[in-house]
């Protein structure tokens, strides 16, 4: 049963508990689910992958495993106990509230078929009614892992299936490694451990071990690292994040041990930089929670300004900006309140971060169109500009904005601030580094002023000076002063490493002996130099600026900077030859670009690049340090004749030799040209060739005709865009297995067939049908490479729906036209009438797919009398049945001459009387047509019984006005043979 609303079952926050599942997760869901009890004391919402643009059928198949309800989500939906909720696949499901929240995909910052276990399990560890569980079964990648680890933190459970019986384990391993589950089990058994954690009694298992394994201690090795390297501390953060995040980046280096990745980030600077753009949880977007900032205009902001008196501006702190959002968010509250009070109100936002590269990307203040989704066309249009393909702050907003780096963890804070926000940082740190940074915010407020965690953060305030302004959003205000030992409490020092001196003389030589290399952002500001760049970059006169395209050579400038964009936009690296070099004055550096991995939403995007002299070239700036050295006496011991101790007879031979390097490079030059000749040539046909395929890819696109291309891996390799009418494609899934995909066709064959051309290189085809009822005829044939080898399958399928019905409508009509002539040929030999009718009633009855009864009853005077058809017990309860216009079914249609169609007579009020009859005969839809003459004598009918209730098509009318018109005549005839029998 799938419907849109459920029934009104119950309390208002039912415990919701969800099931995620990707590649391989239909059986394992079929499993769990018809081991379901009958009645659910929770809700549960299944979640599986499926792209966008596809209608999901989930819905459809748990209705057919069980009996619980199911029902698709819809926004502002109540989940309620003992119901199945299955989401949209174009939407991201969330839970908000206490209601299912749905938002389309596009624009935002999750991914459809990636992220939607991780979105939901996230929202569902915000959900007040407890417990709160997760189940992660069979699936590729690790979709259910970031959700885990919230869940985890808000004290809920996580299930996850035996990855030994995963068709693909990479889900349930994902959070297996991470240590986040509290149950490993079969599919057989997950239902009755769901029962069980929703009793009362339920208690979470005893983990046997903690964080005393090798990957513990090489997470230590890890953040010690980036604390002597970077001087970012992360000791204070959670161990389960930080581990997901270095698994992440494990799993894109393809490095399988903790202990190698961790001398990995020792040995390649690169990955670090790129693992320490991971690291940091960047959640932000405008006005993000839009009822939670409704709540902070009303109660704090709007007071705030109605309070002010115009000394001191009103200060306001952002912590953890991040890309700026927020600090603006609130900036653009503050001045809308100042609108509506009609005030002149001068505030001050404060925005922070750790990262130096987020502030200078939150301090330009431009935005991406996307980003700014969620703002009202009136908030777009008051306080950005559109430039560049992009939206940009207006000055008179920007200037009440300041951006800083500053580390919450170890900077001291602001002080005498009104307002200070600090949204989805605190769940990640450890619980004494949390306190300590809400100590920190304490002393930055001023007594009144009012602390915003947001609904994520579970530290409830009111015992720690503060007052609840809103607990669902976790907004309170400052009511008195800490104790002195808190309030004089120094903020967290970065904890100095053992002989920090001689690290500090180590790095240093390690920068100067690696290849100089800068780090930059998209915009080219310089963010870090690695070695020495001293003959390389120069400042120029002027305003100073980090732009590295006004730091290096003049003649350097527009081709670094369009390589840059290129370097990007490709991600992957590119080399710059034959620069201009300042150092030696000749066309001898060059410039490799490394863009660095980056995070999904591109927040932080940096490139490496590293300046590459030619080995051979002289060094101008070791030969002026060792001209340095040589001072004193030791400069007049130099002996003049031994710096001219070249003799003729070695210059002569440099010259024979250089004459003779001459003439081979003159030859070398002579085939170079020959062999440019040969391939512009080839390229020339090369390009013709290129033209031909375009031309033949454009006619395979633009029509038709379905193809799929598959490797001998069974890969998706290559298909044409009406494949999608027959499985659910995207360009996206170019490399995915063809198991992954559901086709949208029944064929029991299709994977033994692919099996069979790839073993045999026979070709296979067969007739196969989808659930509309179209017709395709699928052929599968080798895919064979020069070689002779088979590379791979082509399979094509070409709609014959049309001829496949042509033929079954072309076969019925000659049995029914076989069956007319038969029933005529019989009448006129002779037969009795009930053997001519019931040739026509096995015709009906045989070409039918739908099990109905047919029978034809005779008029004899003012009743109906049952000929052939139904049952001898069936005949003797409507014998004598009367022809009246009181009368239903057949005695209705021969009174008035018109069919009689009944859908089910259950709802037909004619029918209560003899509802008995159907009852006890089995059936629920009842069609009634009158027989007649020629002349129009009306003699009889033709009844149509259907077990399920039912209406008739156009065929159905036709078939029974041929049939009537056939059976008319030959009940004409009987009766004209009777008139004619003699009398005896």
């Amino acid at each position: 049963m799938a419907a849109s609303d459920p029934a009104n079952r119950a309390n208002a926050h039912a415990p919701v508990f969800a099931v995620g599942a990707s590649a391989g997760g239909i059986a394992a869901l079929q499993k769990l689910v018809a081991t379901l009890p009958a009645h659910l004391p929770f809700a549960l919402v299944v979640l599986q992958h499926l792209p966008p643009d596809r209608e999901s059928r989930l819905a459809d198949l748990i209705a057919k495993w069980t009996r619980i309800p199911v029902y698709r989500t819809t926004d502002g939906m109540q989940p309620e106990i003992d119901c199945i909720y299955v989401p949209s696949s174009g939407s991201i499901l969330t839970l908000e509230e206490g209601l299912f929240r749905t938002r389309p995909v596009e624009g935002g910052c999750r991914r459809p078929g990636i992220d939607t276990i991780d979105a939901f399990l996230e929202s569902l560890a915000l959900h007040p009614a407890r417990p709160a569980v997760g189940v992660v079964l069979s699936g590729t990648g690790m979709d259910g892992a970031a959700g885990a680890v919230c869940l985890r933190q808000a004290g809920g459970i996580v299930i996850i299936q035996d990855p030994l019986t995963a068709m693909y384990d990479g889900m349930p391993t994902a959070i297996l490694h991470r240590g986040l589950h509290d149950h490993v089990l079969p599919v057989s058994a997950i239902a009755q451990q769901l029962v069980a954690c929703a009793d009362p009694a339920y208690v979470r298992p005893v983990r046997s071990t903690g964080w005393t394994s090798p990957a513990a201690a090489s997470l230590g090795r890890v953040v010690q690292h980036i604390q002597q390297q970077v001087g970012f501390d992360l000791s204070g953060y959670k161990p389960s994040p930080l581990l997901w995040r270095i698994q992440q980046r494990m799993d894109t280096r393809k490095v399988w041990s903790f202990e190698d990745y961790a001398s990995l980030i020792e040995d390649d600077p690169v990955e670090l930089e790129s693992l320490m753009r991971g690291i940091p949880i960047h959640v932000t977007e405008f006005f993000r929670d839009g009822q939670a900032w409704t709540v902070l205009l009303d109660d704090v902001l709007l007071p705030l300004v109605d309070d002010y008196a115009g000394q001191e501006p009103i200060r306001v702190w952002t912590s953890a900006c991040s890309s700026g959002e927020e600090a603006y968010s609130v900036a653009m509250l503050l001045d809308e309140a100042a609108r509506e009070r009609g005030k002149a109100v001068n505030f001050q936002v404060f925005g922070t971060d750790a990262a130096p590269e987020l502030v200078a990307r939150a301090s330009r203040g431009i935005f991406s169109e996307s980003a700014l989704a969620g703002l009202s066309d009136e908030r777009r249009a008051r306080y950005f500009y559109r430039t560049d393909g992009a939206y940009r702050v207006k000055r008179a907003l920007r200037q009440k904005i300041v951006f800083a780096p500053h580390d919450l963890l170890a900077d001291p804070p602001f002080a005498d601030l009104d307002l200070v926000t600090c949204r989805n940082l605190l769940i990640y740190l450890k619980p004494e580094t949390a306190r300590d940074v809400l100590h920190a915010l304490h002393r930055a407020l001023r007594t009144g002023g009012c602390l915003f965690l947001g609904r994520s953060e579970p530290y409830p305030l009111d015992q720690q000076d503060f007052l609840a302004v809103s607990r669902l959003w976790n907004i309170h205000r400052k009511v008195r002063a800490a104790p002195d030992a808190r309030e004089s409490a120094a903020p967290r020092k970065r904890p100095a490493a053992a002989g920090a001196a001689n690290l500090a003389v180590l790095r240093t030589a390690q920068e100067q002996a690696n290849i100089p290399s800068v780090l930059i952002d998209d915009e080219c500001t310089v963010l870090r130099i690695y070695g020495n760049t001293e003959t390389i970059l120069k400042l120029p006169a002027g305003e100073p600026t980090l732009k590295l395209t006004d730091l290096v050579p003049r003649q350097w400038s527009a081709h670094l900077r369009l390589s840059v964009r290129d370097a990007l936009n490709e991600r992957k690296p590119l080399v710059l030859t034959q620069l201009f070099d300042r150092a030696t004055g000749d066309t001898s550096m060059a410039v490799r670009l490394t863009p660095l991995d980056t995070p999904a939403d591109a927040r932080c995007m940096r490139i490496l690049v590293s300046f590459i002299r030619d080995p051979d070239a002289p060094d101008t700036l070791a030969g002026r340090d060792m001209h340095a050295d040589l001072t004193g006496d030791a400069a007049l011991d130099v002996d003049a004749s031994e710096q001219a101790n070249i003799s003729r007879e070695e210059l002569e031979a440099s010259r024979e030799e250089l004459q003779a390097l001459n003439e081979e490079l003159s030859a070398s030059n002579d085939e170079l040209s020959r062999s440019n000749d040969d391939l512009n040539e080839a390229n020339t046909r090369l390009q013709d060739h290129v033209v031909q395929l375009a031309m033949q890819s454009r006619v395979l696109l633009a029509g038709s005709i379905m193809t799929i291309f598959l490797d001998r891996e069974l890969k998706v390799r290559w298909f044409t865009p009406s494949m999608r009418d027959v499985l659910p494609l995207a360009p996206a899934d170019i490399g995915r297995s063809i198991a992954d995909l559901v086709p949208k066709f029944s064929d029991l064959n299709f994977y033994t067939d692919i099996a069979t051309v790839l073993d045999s290189g026979a070709a296979r085809h067969a007739i196969v049908a989808n659930d509309e009822g179209r017709s395709f005829l699928r052929k599968t044939f080798p895919y064979v490479s020069e070689t002779g080898a088979v590379a791979g399958v082509a399979i094509t399928f070409a709609d014959i729906t049309d001829r496949t019905r042509a033929e079954v409508a072309l076969r019925r009509n000659q049995a029914w036209l076989s069956a007319q002539k038969e029933a005529f040929q019989s009448a006129m030999n002779g037969r009795p009438l009930d053997s001519s009718l019931g040739i026509l009633i096995r015709s009906l009855v045989s070409q039918a797919d739908d099990k109905r009864r047919c029978a034809f009853y005779i008029a004899e005077g003012d009743v109906l009398n049952h000929v052939v058809g139904m049952s001898d017990a069936y005949a003797r309860c409507v014998a004598g049945f009367r022809i009246s216009t009181e009368s239903l079914a057949c005695g209705l249609a021969v009174a008035t001459g018109r069919p009689v169609v009944t859908r089910d007579v259950l709802d037909e009020p004619r029918w209560r009387a003899w509802t008995w009859l159907a009852k006890r005969f089995g059936y629920r839809g009842c069609w009634s047509f009158p027989v007649e003459t020629s002349e129009g004598t009306l003699v009889g009918s033709l009844a149509m019984y259907f077990e399920e209730p039912r209406m008739p098509s156009e065929l159905d009318i036709e078939l029974a006005a041929a049939f009537t018109h056939t059976a008319g005549i030959i009940i004409w005839r009987h009766l004209q043979m009777q008139d004619t029998q003699p009398l005896h």
